[in-house]
């Protein structure tokens, strides 16, 4: 008898202890817990992607899951109805194939998508929710209509293959995929995760970008910013903090705004910086996303070329937008040199003072004369390096069919174009800066 009650007691005090338990957790955590009891098959764990919509989550199991899919589709997207032959020997998952799984959950008001595909014998994939406001989940809901009703199935035919697409891109998305060894790398890089953004893909898009941003040699320093800009109108104030706090490491006089500052931990040092440089951080501001589009569009234009040279239509509109964006930036610049001057260091910073050097280099061979002499007064004044000006020059010279002097300019199968002299050369580039180049 003393046994039982003391069992009992110890049932009583578990279950105050799980019920407590319980009442502390997070609307999310009861959400995510229901979802994976409604899984038609066990898998080892459930990963909340953030910032994604519908609500996504990556499963993954340590070995096959045998249940059979109401659908597959392979990679180019090919679509089957797996559940109408039934008559027929299933086959065994493979590894080109997508086994997709539907579930409409009337108890808790939801429509849950599993798409799963194999990996060296391992099953992931993912969950997408699609869930109605309820008294459960009033947060997490977006839906005022009944998703998990089966008569609303053809309205629900659209967003399935929206995720269709999302599956194949997340699949495809980042396997081959590393860490840039080269400029053309981390821009390939940024032009991926961007094109993730757009389509929606948040948690991929961030994997691509803190893949691009592990080598600092080639980041641009104000996409950090830019990226950061989009972690937060998605709510991930975590990512957002750490791509800005990357690009403080990173360049010891940036600083943004402190009383615009979202993050307290950022405040004291952006303060600190504000009384050490006192830039003017509009002008710099603009410079930088001068310098960003020049680079952006250029190379997105090369990068196509280089890897599709046939698609001309497609280069060829890359080609325009990158003409339109240096024309757009000669404007820009040219304002900014009758109205201010040239930008000088001490009020906008190294990075953003070589915009105007970098536009110029990019307009026509007239506007590139017109602006040397503004160029070459920067130069002696020490706002922008004598190596940018010997380029200057040497681009003039080619372009005018005379040898170059500084040896810094190559023809479009990277040759180095003619020298004007070949032995006196790397004494040239010496005296503006320039390394020397082997002969």
């Amino acid at each position: 008898m003393k046994f039982i009650y003391e069992y009992g007691v110890m049932a009583l005090l578990l279950g105050l202890l799980v019920g407590c338990q319980t009442k502390n957790t997070t609307e999310a955590q009861r959400f995510e817990a229901s979802v994976q009891r409604e899984l038609p098959f066990q898998v080892d764990s459930l990963r909340w992607m953030d910032g994604t919509d519908p609500v996504t989550f990556q499963l993954a199991s340590r070995g096959y899951v045998p249940t059979l899919p109401d659908t597959e589709f392979g990679q180019d997207g090919e679509l089957s109805v797996f559940r109408t032959f039934l008559f027929e020997t299933p086959l065994r998952q493979t590894e080109d194939k997508v086994w997709r799984n539907v579930v409409f959950s009337k108890k808790n008001q939801r429509f849950i998508c599993i798409d799963r595909y194999l990996r060296d014998g391992r099953t992931l994939g993912y969950v997408y929710v699609l869930q109605c406001e309820s008294k459960k989940f009033p947060t997490i809901g977006k839906y005022h209509w009944d998703v998990s009703d089966p008569h609303h199935v053809e309205i629900l035919g659209g967003t399935l293959e929206h995720l269709r697409g999302f599956t194949l891109r997340r699949i495809k998305g980042g396997d081959q995929y590393v860490a840039p060894a080269s400029q053309e790398d981390y821009w390939a890089l940024i032009f991926h995760a961007d094109s993730l953004w757009n389509d929606g893909l948040y948690a991929e898009a961030k994997q691509m970008y803190d893949l691009a941003f592990t080598e600092d040699r080639y980041i641009l320093p104000s996409y950090l910013s830019a990226v950061a800009m989009k972690m937060m109108a998605v709510g991930n104030e975590e990512a957002a903090l750490s791509y800005l706090k990357h690009r403080v490491a990173l360049e010891p006089d940036f600083y943004e705004e402190p009383s615009l500052c979202s993050f307290p931990q950022l405040k004291d040092t952006f303060e600190v910086r504000q009384r050490k440089w006192g830039y003017d951080l509009n002008l710099k501001q603009d410079l930088e996303w001068i310098i960003q589009r020049d680079n952006y569009d250029r190379m997105l234009w090369f990068l196509a070329y280089s890897k599709a040279p046939k698609q001309v239509e497609r280069n060829e509109k890359l080609a325009r937008q990158s003409q339109e964006t240096d024309t757009m930036n000669l404007e820009r610049v040219s304002r900014i040199l009758t109205e201010t001057g040239y930008p000088r260091r001490s009020k906008v910073g190294y990075f953003a003072a070589q915009a105007v050097w970098l536009v110029i280099q990019h307009s026509d061979l007239s506007k590139i004369k017109e602006f040397l002499p503004q160029l070459e007064e920067a130069a002696r004044q020490g706002e922008i390096e004598p190596a940018l000006i010997a380029t200057t020059k040497d681009r003039i010279d080619v372009r005018e069919g005379r040898p170059q002097k500084y040896g810094t300019q190559r023809d479009g199968n990277g040759k180095l174009c003619p020298l004007l002299d070949a032995s006196r050369v790397n004494e040239w580039r010496k005296e503006v800066g320039l390394p020397p180049i082997g002969m």
